[in-house]
């Protein structure tokens, strides 16, 4: 190898690392000194509020805390852009994703799936007026349409012929909807809403079909493969034992009030 590869390949290695340290700083997790071995995943920022909060009290925050607790793991959570977390997890800069579909096995089909489902995402139509969508997908074929970057089912099904704007967060999705400049949102259900009704946006409603329903999973890096085994053991023993379901039991309240009991009010 030349001198210059040699260099290269170090300046690669060492501004991973580098920028490693960076993103766990700027967390604001504190480090805590313990001998258990803590298990850190990445989340894309469109999760943070119901399922991941910074204070990991989140419905998936929990569920993975339990598990990992009785594998004698802790756990860290870091937020960063969408698809920025993908990347990081596919590196291994990060020990893997919070929570995916089998949607991005196609892009980083490196990445383990953790075979116990933890939730499932229901792909909804956010606009100013409700949207028939019994013909699936292709009823947004031609339309205005916003989504995110790196939900990688949305990228996938959207029909080619879609006028389709691309952001990088759900505040900038819902931003633009809100201001007319695109006609319609796809976004998940829990989290669109979540999304409204934190940040009193009224004037928006969701489709009462879904585009598509699909389970979504932790997925870790190649070099966690006997974790995956092991994980998916003690998610199975949760809902088995009953504590999986205990744990739903407590946040189910927030999201039926989403869904339905304060639906109203975002309209």
């Amino acid at each position: 190898m030349s001198a210059n590869k040699k260099q290269g390949s170090r300046f690669y290695k060492g501004f991973l690392q580098y920028l490693s340290c960076i993103l766990l700083l700027i967390t604001g997790l504190p480090v805590v000194a313990s001998d258990e071995p803590v298990l850190t995943l990445v989340t894309g920022d469109m999760v943070p509020g119901l399922y991941h909060s910074p204070e990991q009290t989140g419905l998936v925050d929990e569920l993975l805390e339990t598990a990992l607790k009785r594998m004698g793991y802790g756990l860290r959570v870091l937020t960063v852009p969408t698809e920025r977390s993908l990347k990081m997890s596919a590196s291994g800069i990060a020990d893997g994703e919070l929570l995916r579909t089998a949607a991005i096995e196609e892009y980083f089909p490196n990445l383990l799936q953790v075979p116990e489902a933890l939730i499932e995402s229901e792909f909804v139509v956010y606009s100013h007026e409700a949207i028939d969508v019994t013909e699936g997908w292709q009823a947004l074929s031609g339309k205005s349409v916003g989504i995110v970057i790196g939900m990688k089912i949305i990228e996938q099904k959207v029909p080619k012929d879609a006028r389709v704007t691309k952001v990088k967060n759900e505040t900038q999705l819902f931003t633009l909807l809100a201001k007319k400049r695109i006609d319609y949102a796809i976004f998940v259900r829990d989290l669109g809403g979540y999304y409204l009704y934190e940040n009193n946006i009224k004037g928006l409603v969701a489709s009462e079909l879904y585009l598509d329903s699909v389970p979504a999973y932790v997925y870790l890096h190649p070099k966690h493969a006997a974790l995956v085994p092991r994980l998916a053991k003690e998610l199975k023993g949760m809902k088995q034992d009953g504590s999986f379901k205990r744990l739903i039991d407590e946040h189910v309240q927030s999201i039926d009030n989403i869904r339905a009991g304060k639906a109203s009010d975002l309209k």
